[in-house]
């Protein structure tokens, strides 16, 4: 089986696997953040959501967009976030006009080991997706990014 073939396939195994409760449970210990440049005077980097942003996330994990839904951000950026790792996410949707990933998706495929010790601070959704071939266009391949505090 190919390497593409396999990644493929795991990203179908688990999607949906995680529970609402387990994604708000993950969330008290772990912040939605954005990278943002927020204009003159600011910084470039990552930025929280805001609590009323959270609000809807942690109401509706699987139901609220990341790109649509909860993007509003504090004005105060986290400046000591260290990048552990990539992951790769399935998102599924009829349209990559309105692709519209959510938390639950994201957490599906972030392995349980890496959830296990707390180490993951912070979670941001990278831009850009690949389509998966084969699926009418409406199977995506998104990606975020997992932080620790330095």
């Amino acid at each position: 089986m190919s390497e593409d073939l396999e990644k493929i396939i795991n990203l179908y195994y688990k999607y949906g696997k995680t529970t609402d409760d387990d994604i708000r449970k993950h969330l008290s210990k772990i912040s939605l953040v954005a990278e943002k440049n927020l204009g003159v005077g600011t910084y470039h980097g990552y930025y929280p959501l805001s609590t009323e942003a959270m609000e809807k996330v942690n109401s509706n994990p699987r139901g609220t967009s990341l790109t649509f839904d909860a993007t509003a951000t504090s004005d105060i950026p986290f400046l000591d976030l260290v990048e552990i790792k990539t992951v790769e996410f399935l998102v599924k949707s009829t349209s990559r006009f309105f692709l519209k990933p959510d938390v639950g998706e994201i957490f599906d495929q972030i392995s349980f080991r890496d959830l296990l010790h707390d180490n993951i601070k912070a979670i941001c959704l990278n831009k850009g997706y690949q389509e998966l071939p084969k699926t009418d266009g409406e199977h995506f391949i998104l990606s975020a990014t997992l932080f620790t505090i330095k």
